[in-house]
């Protein structure tokens, strides 16, 4: 079969054999698309490093890349904390951690409850964690809840009546953050400690000059990107914090902060931004 089409193109030509030129542009957008989709995919990672012993907090685990993220850590053997919203007591939570110790074959997955959008409940959490002798394990703080506002959605606040995505994408991790750091450097120096923070391109359209000082200090329109740039901000801001520490035993600083985008992603999330918040 592909001979004689072959023969055919080579000696009428390409415009002569039925279908040909369409079928040429169709594999031809075919091929564009899949190129893309490589080129865009990002680099991949190879390593399968084991994460036994490792102890891992995580916000945002039960959904979208936190829980992806938070699945493949437990598959490596880690410890994983998912700090949530609803108490380890509720039915959903009960169900979502069972099924995680389930396929992933590893029973070190538990989950405390703190409420982001809670400035007090975020402070219980983190008090009652560094309020320990010898200090606790924490290899791993991974940020990846935050809160979005559709276009034409409800205005929504947090506990302390601040707008909901300074509160929440922002804020949260900045109280979360100032409070486990005595946890974090007291880490003996054979640890990676690594903090993570999730991002996206969405801060390029944000302005930290037009921040009000009021509960609702982020300028109309740009309420997300610029709660996207002063996490930005505060991460770079925090490492220089860990870098000025000087240890007890002279050993260099060994956490690093970094900063993380994982690009457009079928989540949640996504959905709401793609719809405006039509569909939830």
């Amino acid at each position: 079969m592909p001979i004689p089409i072959l023969g055919d193109i080579i000696s009428k030509g390409l415009y002569n054999v039925p279908y040909a030129v369409p079928t040429l542009k169709t594999v031809a957008c075919l091929l564009a698309i899949y190129l893309l989709k490589l080129y865009f995919g990002g680099a991949s990672n190879n390593s399968e490093r084991l994460m036994r012993s490792k102890v891992v907090m995580i916000t945002g685990g039960t959904s979208g890349v936190g829980a992806s993220v938070a699945h493949e850590l437990a598959l490596r053997g880690a410890s994983v904390i998912l700090l949530t919203r609803l108490p380890p007591s509720d039915p959903f939570l009960v169900d979502y951690i069972d099924d995680m110790r389930a396929t992933t074959k590893n029973q070190l997955i538990y989950a405390e409850q703190v409420d982001l959008s809670s400035l007090h409940s975020i402070r219980l959490f983190a008090t009652k964690w560094v309020d320990n002798a010898p200090p606790r394990r924490l290899d791993m703080v991974i940020l990846c809840a935050d809160t979005f506002t559709p276009r034409f959605g409800e205005k929504l606040v947090t506990d302390e009546k601040l707008e909901v995505c300074w509160g929440i994408n922002y804020l949260a991790n900045f109280h979360l953050l100032s409070i486990l750091s005595p946890a974090l450097r007291a880490q003996t120096p054979d640890r990676d400690v690594r903090i993570v923070f999730t991002t996206c391109p969405s801060y390029i359209g944000g302005d930290l000059k037009k921040l009000k000082d009021t509960r609702t200090p982020l300028p109309p329109g740009r309420e997300y990107g610029t709660s996207k740039l002063a996490t930005m901000v505060f991460a770079q801001a925090f490492q220089k914090h860990l870098d000025n520490y000087k240890r007890p035993d002279n050993q260099p600083n060994n956490a690093r902060v970094i900063l993380v985008d994982p690009g457009y992603s079928r989540t949640p999330g996504m959905r709401r931004w793609l719809t405006m918040g039509s569909l939830w």
